[in-house]
């Protein structure tokens, strides 16, 4: 740990002043006061919540290590192959480099890739800063109305994130900002507003319509980029204002396979988008499953970084990092609601006896226990229910039984790290689909790649929203 003096007035508040100061204090709340994440120790006073925390004295802080994420960069031989045509990047450069980004909520992953060759020449990941000013998009979104200058801020933090990487490139492949002359860009709707400094309050509201879905070119001096100022800055298209471009290109990535009649592809994610692809059309929709698999509202919950329970059975846990435990991500806490069950600490509807002891405070790298509670089990139930409900609609629409579907692609990190056994044990994913599950890993990030990489993938991706309708669920009986 780090102890730092910081200078501020009275009655500020303490999260603010640490934001100003430069510190990213995780607060996936948003500044609200209710999911206490983004508690720091103050010395003689002990652990408080910045957020709710008022200075009125001179104070000594202890801010922890940052943790190193595991944020998923590989693809899936699952892929689509494509013909390498990234367009005519020597006319700015006879050196020309790209960078597909998946621009997560969460986090952010980067693909460099020699656009003379072909030939991907590094990866990178780190997690969102946006995270500090809330853990999903519409904590965000109320944070660009609620803070002056909140659209701002959040578009330049994100700015300097890729800045960062960027820069680090550069300095790794010894060549010059100028030959990275072609960025693709995927990921949910709102995130793609937040770094263009579009305004996205009409996504938080009814009817819910984005600024823009269709994909985006830009110039990398449009956003202030350390890449060629007159190089092409791509976003990927979206379909509606919860279903983006980290679906689109997802599903567009997906090998094409003869065999595969009906398929789901679910990214259960804080907020889940799912798709229903059958031979008369793509059927999708979002699912509102909240934060709890990201480790919000989750009282010993936390991200996937170094200290995170990954994984739970009956012979004990996995930790990241393999370092001592400091609370619970969402694939540990799909394995350990799924152990609760079969022991019998748990009942079948969800009743939680009293509150389950995971590890003991002498083992924890915080000195305190790591427990489920009866209302972690609620807002796991919440989340399952959702992403199930999204489902049934689906399938409604198709006219299709469970039985139908031959593939079940699992998107995103989350759903690469699950154990399937676990979530069906739990009721996330039907057991009737047993043996039919496909980890995909980072479709975002490939539709992003596959998009760098070659322009006529581009035109797949269109004629896949051709033949794609949304499904509003909240308008759904």
């Amino acid at each position: 740990d780090r102890i730092d003096s910081v200078e501020a007035e009275e009655n500020t508040i303490l999260l603010q002043v640490l934001r100003e100061k430069g510190y990213e204090i995780y607060s996936p709340c948003g500044g609200n006061g209710t999911c206490g994440k983004c508690k720091v120790w103050l010395k003689g006073e002990g652990s408080v919540s910045s957020c709710v925390y008022y200075i009125s004295k001179p104070i000594e802080i202890v801010l922890p290590d940052r943790k190193e994420a595991r944020i998923l960069v590989e693809q899936h031989t699952h892929t689509r192959p494509v013909p390498f045509y990234p367009g005519p990047t020597s006319d700015l450069s006879a050196y020309p480099h790209g960078v597909a980004l998946d621009l997560g909520t969460t986090s952010l992953v980067f693909y460099f890739v020699n656009l003379v060759t072909g030939a991907l020449v590094s990866t990178r990941a780190m997690l969102n800063p946006q995270a500090q000013y809330g853990g999903d998009v519409i904590s965000r979104i109320n944070y660009t109305t609620e803070s002056e200058d909140g659209l701002k801020e959040l578009q330049r933090v994100i700015i300097a994130a890729i800045n960062e990487q960027l820069d680090h490139f550069v300095t790794f492949a010894g060549i010059s900002m100028n030959e990275i002359v072609k960025v693709t860009v995927s990921g949910n709707t709102t995130m793609l507003h937040l770094l263009t400094g579009t305004d996205p309050m009409s996504i938080a509201l009814a009817p819910f319509t984005p600024k823009f879905t269709d994909s985006q070119v830009i110039t990398g001096k449009d956003l202030n980029l350390h890449s060629h100022p007159d190089g092409e800055v791509r976003l990927l298209p979206s379909i509606a204002a919860y279903v983006g471009a980290d679906i689109v290109g997802g599903l567009a990535s997906i090998r094409p396979n003869e065999d595969r009649i009906n398929y789901l592809f679910l990214d259960i994610g804080t907020n889940g988008e799912l798709a229903l692809g059958t031979p008369e059309g793509i059927l999708c929709c979002s699912a509102a499953a909240g934060p709890a698999f990201e480790g919000a509202r989750i009282s010993c919950g936390m991200g996937g970084v170094d200290g995170a329970i990954s994984a739970y059975d009956q012979n004990g846990y996995t930790v990241i990092g393999d370092v001592s435990p400091s609370g619970i991500c969402g694939s540990g806490l799909i394995d350990l609601i799924a152990v609760m069950l079969d022991n019998g600490s748990l009942q079948s509807d969800g009743l939680l006896k009293s509150d389950f002891e995971v590890v003991a405070k002498d083992q924890t790298d915080t000195g305190s226990a790591i427990t489920i509670t009866q209302q972690d089990i609620r807002e796991v139930q919440l989340a399952k229910s959702a992403i199930a409900a999204g489902i049934k609609v689906l399938l409604q629409e198709a006219g299709l039984e469970l039985d139908d579907i031959d593939t079940v692609f699992l998107a995103g990190g989350f759903g690469n790290y699950i154990n399937p056994d676990s979530a069906m044990r739990i009721g996330l994913i039907s057991p009737e689909l047993k043996g039919k599950i496909i980890p995909m890993g980072n479709t975002s990030g490939t539709g992003a790649l596959l998009s760098l990489k070659s322009i006529p993938f581009d035109t797949d991706i269109e004629e896949l929203r051709a033949q794609t309708r949304y499904i509003e669920l909240s308008g759904h009986d």
